[in-house]
């Protein structure tokens, strides 16, 4: 298994993340597919939430580009973000699709 977590905290600001993300993956090594996959999202609801939606999509698919990036699209459902000074909603549903590719990307790369 390998995990990541990044979060997107603006210069200049507080030390306070615009979004986060964590991701989990468990890789069968002689298949490429993912047995085990957990997704969390930080600073995008009123507590962190997990992307159901995203680990059941990707759990029995290949860790492959498509995959991954079909499984951003699905994390951004989980996310119901408010717009402040720090960003608008909009603007923290891209950065968890960003953050999502990011840190499963990062996961595949330490299971390689």
């Amino acid at each position: 298994a390998a995990s990541s977590y990044l979060r997107f905290i603006p210069r200049n600001e507080m030390d306070i993340a615009v979004a986060g993300v964590g991701s989990l993956i468990e890789v069968e090594p002689s298949s490429n597919i993912v047995k085990k996959a957990r997704i969390a999202l930080a600073s995008v609801a009123p507590t962190p939430v997990r992307a159901y939606a995203a680990e059941q999509f990707l759990e029995g698919s290949t860790a492959d580009k498509t995959t991954i990036e079909e499984a951003a699209d699905l994390a951004v459902q989980a996310a119901v973000p408010i717009t402040d000074v720090r960003g608008s909603a909009e603007y923290r549903k891209e950065l968890v699709k960003v953050l999502t590719k990011r840190t499963l990307n990062i996961c595949v790369e330490r299971l390689a």
